[in-house]
């Protein structure tokens, strides 16, 4: 009614023009402080999703593969003990492999418990609607070991692979408890380049600083710079004892790899290289 009252009389189209300006104005403030105020409510609800951390945890965590590791004299308020428990192989079908070598540690060490998925693109068939329940299944049993405080996935997805991930990963978090930390290692090209982490139920995604394949020539030295774009991978880096180690902010998590059995000798130079 109203613009038929605008194109009715002469006076009033003026009026009415002349007003429109201010009307598009108090619209377009009004909805700048909508789409603001859902900002901040997906910001919070992004909050309130990530409700596990690793406050209480050691900054080092030590990483035990899949070798004969004694870590009893190693000082838990030091060293949180990241150690792989299983080995899921998909192929067909998914299987669980369990760790084989012995694993000892302080009884008040932060325990993290390591699932390592093997899923090579050209035998691994994820299309099965189950398989998505299976791998699920088996990550979460790794959290109910003794003592174990937090879990760690570590799968170097391929670009068609990560979609299954996801789904994965949105499983497992609804199989263990709100309050238990969900790391996933990440490649370095997925916390500088990529943004398909940004959604995913985790609480950190490390990146892995070494094996890096063709890596930059910087990389080799010492204090090397690398890139970080991804929040998820701003908390923590990954490393290892035999290649140098890039340049580590000192309020960072580290993970650390050793290629053989810890033993005091490398937890000393490991020491070394963190306080460098």
């Amino acid at each position: 009614m109203e613009r038929q009252n605008c194109h009715t009389r002469e006076k009033g189209v003026n009026s009415c023009v002349d007003s429109l300006p201010a009307v598009r104005s108090t619209l377009s403030i009004n909805c700048l402080l909508l789409l603001l105020a859902s900002a901040v409510l997906v910001g919070s609800h992004s909050l309130v999703s990530r409700t596990a951390t690793f406050e209480g945890f050691p900054r080092v965590s030590l990483w035990a593969w899949e070798r004969p590791e004694d870590m009893r004299s190693f000082d838990p308020r030091l060293y949180a003990v990241a150690y792989l428990d299983q080995t899921i192989p998909i192929s067909d079908e998914a299987r669980s492999t369990p760790r084989l070598q012995p694993l000892q540690f302080a009884n008040s060490a932060k325990i993290i418990a390591v699932v390592r998925i093997e899923a090579p693109t050209q035998f691994a068939r994820l299309e099965s609607s189950d398989l998505v329940n299976i791998v699920a299944d088996l990550i979460a049993s790794s959290t109910r070991k003794p003592k174990v405080s937090a879990l760690q996935i570590d799968f170097d997805a391929a670009r068609s692979q990560r979609a299954f991930y996801a789904q994965v990963l949105r499983q497992v978090r609804q199989r263990i408890p709100e309050s238990m930390p969900i790391s996933i290692t990440a490649l370095a090209s997925w916390c500088a380049y990529d943004s398909w982490m940004k959604d995913l139920p985790i609480d950190e995604a490390v990146p892995m600083l070494f094996r890096m394949g063709e890596a930059p020539r910087s990389s080799k030295n010492p204090g090397w710079k690398y890139m970080i774009r991804e929040p998820l991978c701003a908390e923590s880096v990954g490393v290892s004892t035999d290649e140098p180690w890039p340049a580590i902010d000192h309020d960072k998590r580290i993970y650390i790899f050793h290629p053989r059995s810890w033993d005091e000798l490398a937890v000393e130079n490991a020491e070394k290289l963190i306080e460098q």
